[in-house]
């Protein structure tokens, strides 16, 4: 039996223009009234997160940063990089060319000369709470997500920088143009949050779409990927979902 449901957002239960589905509150409440939890898992971060949700967030659970920030209950956990990898990734990810966003549990720190359009779609598209700082580097103490963004893509740029972290750390494509850095991921985080609500994985159902959702849904006993995912991630036999609402009423019913 289903219990937890966690459910990416970007790619994956948004619409293209960063919309929730019509009606998803109410899929909310009957899953809740059911007894099914519901968690949003996300890159995002939990402040930018809880806004979103606000007419149910608090009865939500949140898994963000990729699993460096899970909030369960109600309480928080964090997972901080140690500042000197941070201060070497900062330097790697602007050394490849890529934007910077530092992500502490709070806010998103941009640099102060960041390009508008970038800065725009963190603060306006994404509505992330945001500092500005003419050195990121300062906030590395503080710092539970790192990520590089770049326009035309990070295929080609992630696999040395993975070669060169991924004994230490996590370094996932999340989507085509972000390249994120953590010290969990969402496997990680899925795993902590089960124990934080004494749910087997067995009874957790999750929904994704890109590679950063893998490790979450190779964890849980009921996977779904969206019909639009890279192909590797459809061949490994997840249970192919169109729209995740569909699915939850499919839940529902059970």
């Amino acid at each position: 039996m289903i219990r937890l449901v966690a459910c990416d957002l970007d790619g994956t239960l948004l619409y293209p223009d960063g919309q929730l589905p019509a009606g998803i509150f109410d899929v909310i409440r009957r899953l809740r009234e059911k007894g099914v939890r519901f968690a949003a898992a996300s890159g995002r971060q939990y402040d930018n997160l809880y806004r979103l949700f606000s007419p149910e967030a608090e009865h939500m659970d949140f898994l963000c940063e990729n699993g460096a920030v899970i909030v369960a209950g109600g309480r928080q956990t964090a997972s901080f990089f140690p500042r000197p990898m941070a201060d070497e990734i900062i330097r790697d990810i602007e050394g490849a060319g890529m934007l910077l966003l530092l992500s502490t549990p709070a806010f998103s720190v941009l640099r102060l000369d960041a390009p508008r359009a970038y800065a725009d779609d963190i603060l306006y598209r994404l509505q992330n709470a945001v500092a500005l700082a003419a050195d990121p580097a300062l906030y590395a103490g503080q710092c539970v997500k790192l990520s590089g963004f770049r326009e035309e893509g990070v295929e080609d740029l992630a696999p040395p920088l993975q070669a060169k972290w991924g004994s230490a750390l996590h370094c996932d494509i999340a989507g085509h143009r972000w390249l994120d850095f953590t010290l969990t991921n969402k496997g990680d985080g899925i795993a902590a949050l089960s124990r934080a609500l004494q749910i087997p994985l067995s009874d957790v159902a999750a929904f994704g779409d890109q590679f950063n959702d893998e490790a979450m849904l190779d964890a849980v006993g009921r996977p779904y990927i969206m019909a639009h995912a890279p192909a590797p991630l459809l061949r490994k036999g997840y249970t192919v979902c169109r729209r995740v609402t569909d699915a939850l009423e499919e839940i529902l019913a059970e």
